[in-house]
């Protein structure tokens, strides 16, 4: 043991000569050494300089020895010092009982020798050091166990909702589709079931794209598709959604666009998604008559994005946890609104993407939230094209309106029947003769056969995948339909994804879930290519 690391000594002792005897010792074994002649300057001193070893005799002229090891013990500002008690005339048996029970760590009897009274002092630092260091373990421990006990709450409260969140579109969904296979429902009540099944379902497939956008997030495969971005247009896309949402709630909206402002660099589809999950997060948390604005503007060489409600606000104890993934600042089954505790996650992880910021400020309950994007403009401004999203054809944006595909012959692949008499059926409403197949051989078979002019392939499938067709197909003479117009149905619509299926041989994609408009408007532009219509 290094004798810096005993720390201070204090050596107690009314006896100047024995006091002096000691403390030479103990700086003689490399100590930094101090003295007290009396109880009272012992305590004192303890409480000013906190030494890590005391060394205290019985005998004081004012406190006596058992009771200043009392008060050191018994306080616990310097429980952790250690007391060595020293006693030159009680040395009965008893009296060293005492000594310890009063508290001390060991105890000796003078005369002292020297190297036993450093051997002493030595081994009491050695054993506190391991108790410190145990403690400190344990204590490590415990924390690491309420982290843990924690997240395993936070988890089984985020199973907890989420399992009604999913299950309670489901449940409506069901009911309506039972309720109109019955054929007992009048025409407005069937027009009413439709409105909440496709309402239900379009709630279910945000729930399931905020599920799978964190899961990116966590793997880290979440990827931008930049171009340069009109912010104008991004936020009046954004209003667009939600003034239905705002007009059922009763709930103002106010747009402020900033002139001036200008491009961004960034991903329109994403940038747009930012902006909604704000606008709907404060429609939802603001009451009836209340308001919610949105301020675009420019500030400091930075695009500023402000929505601001009169809404609920939010609790300051809870501020800081704001934009973390699960959390809710009510998440039990009485809570008024729904959600997964995700969107603003989202928005933070989105924002610092695009190299930006994201903060959020309330004075607290009852007095309405403001959220603030902040997005870095570009030093120099380009020539160039606002970035679009949506159906992508050779990698490009487009935007054609419900076609007729009259006459067109379609081949929809798909191991899942209800998916492919879903997609069978939008064909066939726009007037195109659909042949389906539910496996890859089947497919090939019906190609072989002629006859076709388009195909319309699921990627996920069991055993052989769309992968999997288009290679076959590919490798087929054009005679045989080898060069047949394919497009793509996938659920996985990032950057790698696509370039892998336009890779492949497949002439388009659409992202799942397909809008009816969508896959027409896919398959017209197929067709139209090939002057199929």
């Amino acid at each position: 043991m290094v004798a810096a690391e005993a720390g201070l000594i204090l050596v107690v002792d009314d006896n100047e000569v024995a006091r002096y005897g000691k403390s030479r010792i103990l700086r003689n074994a490399g100590y930094e050494v101090i003295e007290a002649a009396s109880g009272g300057d012992a305590l004192r001193l303890v409480a000013e300089r906190s030494p890590r070893v005391v060394v205290l005799d019985v005998n004081l002229p004012d406190i006596d020895g058992w009771e200043v090891c009392r008060r050191v013990k018994g306080d616990p500002a310097t429980s952790s010092v250690i007391v060595l008690q020293v006693s030159a005339t009680h040395v009965r048996e008893e009296d060293k009982v005492r000594s310890l029970e009063a508290g001390a760590d060991a105890s000796l009897t003078e005369p002292l020798d020297p190297h036993v009274m450093v051997a002493t002092v030595r081994a009491l630092v050695r054993a506190r050091h391991a108790e410190d260091a145990l403690r400190d373990a344990l204590a490590r421990e415990q924390a690491a166990r309420a982290t843990a006990e924690s997240a395993n709450r936070t988890k089984d409260e985020f199973l907890a909702t989420l399992s009604h969140e999913l299950r309670s579109p489901l449940g409506a969904i069901l009911t309506w589709v039972t309720l109109l296979r019955s054929g007992r429902v009048d025409e407005a009540r069937s027009a009413h079931a439709l409105e909440a099944i496709e309402r239900n379902t379009r709630l279910q497939v945000k729930l399931i794209e905020d599920l799978l956008d964190v899961s990116r997030i966590i793997s880290g495969k979440m990827r931008l598709e930049m171009a340069l971005v009109d912010l104008e247009a991004v936020v009046e896309a954004a209003l667009d959604s939600v003034r239905p949402a705002a007009a059922a709630r009763g709930v103002v909206l106010r747009a402020f666009p900033g002139a001036g402002v200008g491009q961004v660099s960034g991903d329109a589809g994403r940038l747009q998604q930012v902006v909604w999950n704000l606008l709907s997060n404060a429609v939802k948390f603001t009451p009836k008559s209340g308001h919610v604005e949105v301020h675009l503007e420019a500030a400091n060489s930075q695009a500023q994005i402000r929505v601001v409600d009169s809404g609920r606000g939010i609790d300051p104890a809870f501020l800081p946890h704001i934009f973390e993934r699960f959390r809710q600042a009510d998440s039990s089954t009485t809570r008024s609104e729904g959600g997964l505790g995700l969107g603003l996650a989202i928005v933070r992880h989105l924002v610092e993407l695009h190299g930006g910021a994201v903060e959020a400020e309330s004075r607290g309950l009852g007095e309405g939230a403001t959220f603030t994007v902040r997005l870095p403009l570009p030093a120099v401004r380009g020539e160039g094209r606002p970035g679009e999203r949506g159906t992508t054809i050779h990698g490009k944006a487009i935007d054609v309106p419900l076609v007729d595909l009259e006459g067109v012959r379609v081949l929809v692949l798909d191991d899942e029947r209800d998916a492919r008499e879903a997609i069978a059926a939008v064909l066939d409403r726009c007037g195109a003769r659909v042949t389906s197949a539910g496996t890859v051989q089947e497919a090939l078979e019906t190609v072989a056969r002629g006859g076709l002019d388009l195909v319309v392939s699921d990627i996920a499938m069991p055993l052989e995948d769309g992968y999997r067709f288009i290679r076959e197909l590919r490798g087929l003479p054009a005679s045989r339909g080898g060069t047949i117009p394919a497009l793509a149905l996938t659920a996985y619509a990032g950057a790698e994804e696509q370039g892998k299926i336009l890779g492949a041989g497949f002439d388009g994609y659409l992202a799942k879930p397909i809008e009816a408009t969508e896959l027409a408007s896919a398959v017209g532009q197929l067709a139209r290519a090939r002057n199929l219509t």
